[in-house]
């Protein structure tokens, strides 16, 4: 019974299915928060620090949207998933506003850009509290973004494919913002992982280019990625909306 509830409300089959994209998620998380790529990015190289930001602002969050159909059904997600679709109740009002376009995109444009910065970069990486503030908004921007793009709930259907699209090459420019000028630029931009020990005969100035060209690298891999699963997603919903419609036409 709960699973058909489920299922109806997401307009998709809940199975296990789901459950790789979920866990991929956490997994994701953990290797950017509780690995040694946080130490070495705290610690020593600028390019793991904008690696760990990537993770967990652009791959983290799909997965997990993706996922959240099915893995956390014993977590409460039917009611969960519910206030947010019906966008009624607190959360629910909150979740519709937070997921507006012309808010969610500026906001995790300005989120990115800001902690790219390399004021504020170099002075989260050197405070604790500050920093998991820093993760924190950016993977809450991320999945309010992201939520954007996939839309999995039927309250978010009327969101064109054209429209979602148009999304995702907003998001990826303001990310380019970030990469081409940190991949490009001729000195150090940022004072405290230039004064870094080195290590494997990386400068501070290779390590730079490397944050930007792989940050660069990801965000081309993601927006080709994220283009063809919403043009698939696009067709499909067009598929079961004609489907609906003969039936409708049949039965009456």
């Amino acid at each position: 019974m709960m699973l058909r509830r489920v299922g109806k409300l997401t307009d998709r089959h809940v199975g296990r299915s789901h459950a790789p994209f979920f866990f991929a998620g956490l997994a994701v998380i953990v290797a950017a928060l509780g690995s040694p790529v946080n130490t070495m990015a705290v610690h020593w190289l600028l390019s793991l620090h904008m690696l760990q930001h990537t993770l967990l602002a652009d791959i983290a969050p799909p997965l997990l949207i993706l996922g959240l159909r099915s893995p956390i059904l014993p977590l409460g997600m039917p009611g969960l998933a519910s206030r947010l679709a019906s966008r009624e109740g607190l959360l629910g009002r909150f979740w519709a506003f937070a997921t507006k376009p012309l808010v969610t995109i500026p906001v995790w444009s300005a989120t990115l850009i800001f902690w790219s910065l390399p004021g504020p970069f170099d002075y989260a990486t050197q405070h604790q509290l500050l920093r998991a503030f820093q993760h924190f908004t950016l993977f809450a921007t991320g999945f309010a973004l992201w939520w954007l793009i996939v839309t999995p709930l039927p309250g978010e259907q009327q969101i064109t494919g054209f429209a979602r699209l148009g999304y995702i090459g907003a998001s990826r420019f303001a990310s380019a913002l970030v990469c081409l000028p940190v991949t490009f630029a001729s000195s150090t931009l940022y004072p405290l992982y230039a004064s870094f020990p080195r290590g494997f005969g990386v400068s501070a100035a290779t390590d730079q280019h490397i944050a930007g060209a792989s940050m660069c690298l990801i965000e081309f891999i993601v927006f080709g990625i994220a283009m063809a699963l919403v043009f698939v997603d696009v067709l499909n919903r067009e598929e079961r909306a004609q489907l609906v419609s003969e039936h409708r036409l049949v039965t009456h």
